[in-house]
């Protein structure tokens, strides 16, 4: 097998373990994977406004602002006014959205260290070399590429 496809394969079920392969842990939500997804998104990227969440979600703004209409029945997110300009919308987290999210977390911090544990401290060290190294590249290569948009 050609290096490239050993990588993406590691990488392709490690994101599957790692999110999607965790999805029992919503059950009792009530969410569908869409709703599931802005909360994770919220959690790890802070507040945004609605047309920022339809880019991470892939979404389109008609299809994202239905939804989280949804999360805030639910009293998951709230809508707040930007400080920066009061005409636009800024949704975040409320503390009942942060239960789901920090229960999903702490769930894979404990598969993570389970795995780690495996380990010996000098595999451990070149495993988090190794993630650190993709973290960095992958970062630098987000950050070239909106340059380039910019750029366009």
């Amino acid at each position: 097998m050609v290096l490239f496809e050993r990588y993406m394969k590691v990488v392709d079920h490690l994101n599957r373990q790692m999110c999607s392969g965790r999805f029992n842990e919503w059950r009792g939500f009530e969410m569908t994977v869409s709703q599931i997804n802005t909360l994770i998104v919220l959690s790890y990227s802070g507040p945004m406004r609605m047309g920022q969440i339809a880019d991470h979600l892939g979404s389109t703004l008609s299809a994202t602002t239905p939804m989280v209409d949804r999360l805030v029945q639910k009293k998951l997110i709230r809508r707040v006014s930007d400080p920066k300009d009061r005409r636009a919308v800024i949704c975040e987290l409320t503390e009942l959205g942060l239960e789901p999210t920090d229960r999903f977390r702490q769930t894979m911090s404990q598969y993570a260290l389970k795995v780690s544990e495996r380990w010996q401290p000098e595999q451990f060290e070149a495993v988090v070399e190794a993630l650190e190294l993709l973290l960095n590249t992958e970062q630098e290569v987000r950050k070239s590429l909106a340059s380039i948009e910019l750029n366009e």
